[in-house]
Formats: C-alpha cells, sequence, structure tokens
C-alpha cells in the first residue's frame, strides 16, 4: 500500500535518497553525466591578494567542453577598475587549453549581469521576478579555441 507524506522538518535524509536516485538515472541515459560525477570536473580559479589575504576572485570548473563560472566576487573598493575583467579574461584563457569553447554562467540583474553582456556573453534564459523585484540570469559565451587545443 502506497501512502504519501508531506513534510517540513528537517529534511536532509529525503534529499539525499532523491538526489541519490536522480543522479543514477541522470548517469544511465547520459554517460557524460556519469563521468563527469568519476573523474572529469576540473575547477579552476584566479584569486586576488591584497599582500598575503584573499580579497577576491573567480571560480569555475570544467567539465563536458564548458566552463561554468560559480563565482566571482570583488569587494566595492575594487569594483569598477578593470579588475573583474582581468578575472574573467584569465579564467576564460586558462580554460582553453582543456578545450574549452564555451562558458555558461547565472546571474542576478542585481548582480553582475550587464558585466557579462558587455564581455560577449548571451542571454539564453532568464527568469523574471526571481527573487521578487529582480531577474535570474543564464548567460552562455562562445570562446574562440585557442591553437592547438584538444
Amino acid at each position: 500500500m502506497l501512502t504519501i507524506q508531506e513534510g517540513t522538518e528537517e529534511s536532509a535524509p529525503y534529499k539525499t535518497f532523491l538526489q541519490e536516485k536522480i543522479r543514477a538515472y541522470n548517469d544511465e541515459q547520459s554517460p557524460q553525466h556519469a563521468k563527469k560525477r568519476r573523474t572529469a570536473v576540473r575547477p579552476v580559479h584566479v584569486m586576488v591578494f591584497e599582500e598575503e589575504e584573499i580579497v577576491g576572485g573567480i571560480y569555475g570548473e570544467i567539465y563536458w567542453g564548458w566552463l561554468e563560472i560559480e563565482f566571482l566576487y570583488l569587494p566595492d573598493s575594487l569594483r569598477a577598475q578593470g579588475l573583474g575583467s582581468q578575472l574573467l579574461n584569465q579564467i576564460e584563457t586558462l580554460a582553453r587549453p582543456s578545450g574549452v569553447e564555451r562558458v555558461l554562467v547565472t546571474t542576478f540583474s542585481f548582480q553582475a549581469y550587464a558585466f557579462y553582456e558587455k564581455h560577449g556573453y548571451e542571454t539564453t534564459g532568464v527568469i523574471p521576478d526571481y527573487p521578487p523585484g529582480f531577474s535570474h540570469y543564464t548567460l552562455v559565451k562562445h570562446l574562440v579555441p585557442s591553437s592547438g587545443s584538444a
């Protein structure tokens, strides 16, 4: 007999169960998913230091011939000086020898949407009013392959 239960309490075991089942299904359907989980993810980053303290940087992961930018952060005092552009260019350059030809990033309208557009990223998806009063964007940039990339 099947039953359906609702819950709002701590749900870690439920989340883990569903996550494992979905990952197993994805691995069966897409060999790329299975490979990514086993060995294919390569982290890449460029950090900014002031003296010996980290003050900002950019972090992404390379897989499936893509670079996915997960984090780009600079404090207010270091913005609008070209440093963000330098970080973005450097991480794209680091990714190219791995065969990366496309970059994926998501951002909110209150974050760096205009910054990414200025650097050649094209909007591929928009969720308006997420969070309320703002929009969530998915952007992609096609890189020119470097000579000698595999």
